[in-house]
This record gives C-alpha cells, sequence and structure tokens, in this order.
C-alpha cells in the first residue's frame, strides 16, 4: 500500500481562541503556526501538524450527532496510564461528552471540544492482537452483491 497513514485532520470551529485553550492548554498540544481569523495548526512532537482547526462564521452550526460528515478523530496514546490521566485532566477541565469504552484490542475516553467535535484517545492492549480477533467491531455482514 503505498499510502502510508493518515497525515493530519481539520476541524471547523466557530473560536479560534476556544480551540487554542482545548487543544493547547488542556490536550498539550504545541502550536505549529497561526493565521488570524483563518485558522490554528497544532501539532503534538516534531511534526509539522497534526490537527488544524479552521475558522468559520459564528452562526455556523455545531455538528449533530446524525449528519454526514466526521464522527471523531481518535488520538494514540503511549499506554493505559496516559489514558487515565487524560481523563482526570478532562473531568478537571469540565469538558463536554466525556464516556470511557474498552474495545477489547483498544481502552478509550471520548469526549467534545468546545464545538461539539468529537475525540478519543485509546491505548492498544497488547495483550490482545488486533490481528489475531475475528473482527474489531461486532457487525452485522453487509451484502454488496444485491
Amino acid at each position: 500500500m503505498p499510502i502510508k497513514r493518515v497525515g493530519h485532520v481539520v476541524l471547523k470551529m466557530r473560536d479560534l481562541d476556544a480551540a487554542k485553550q482545548f487543544y493547547g492548554d488542556i490536550l498539550g498540544m504545541k502550536i505549529a503556526d497561526e493565521r488570524k481569523d483563518f485558522g490554528v495548526f497544532f501539532r503534538f512532537n516534531d511534526y509539522h501538524h497534526d490537527i488544524a482547526v479552521f475558522k468559520v462564521q459564528e452562526d455556523a452550526p455545531l455538528p449533530e450527532r446524525n449528519q454526514v460528515g466526521l464522527a471523531h478523530v481518535a488520538l494514540v496514546a503511549d499506554g493505559l496510564d496516559t489514558v487515565k490521566s487524560m481523563y482526570n485532566r478532562l473531568k478537571e477541565n469540565n469538558v463536554e461528552g466525556i464516556r470511557t469504552a474498552d474495545h477489547g484490542v483498544t481502552k478509550s475516553v471520548y469526549f467534545k471540544d468546545p464545538e461539539g467535535n468529537e475525540l478519543e484517545i485509546y491505548c492498544e492492549v497488547p495483550e490482545t492482537p488486533w490481528q489475531e480477533m475475528d473482527t474489531i467491531i461486532k457487525s452485522d455482514p453487509l451484502d454488496l452483491e444485491s
């Protein structure tokens, strides 16, 4: 496969200051670049940017659960201690939509940014390799031939 991985995600928000506070102060990302009234580019480590936030108008509708588009952005943590630490940090900062999940192959915390975009922070479960699972998501069969 010539494509290697997802390079970055771009989200839309009405309030860039709220984005900087959330992605910078709460999630701990660094600002890689910022363009007033356009967007903010965030990074975790040494990559040019992992998440960008582009400004939309103040009256733009918030994301809704039953609409076409992004369901959530998943961020990989180095282990369960980090997931737990982020869970506590999110609670301390009164972040909306916090929920947890044990998916067998991963352990996750889900939450929403200030404008309703859902994110997940998860860690792999090394003792449950996904390569040895019959499925990573239980679902009914999908017949595309009919």
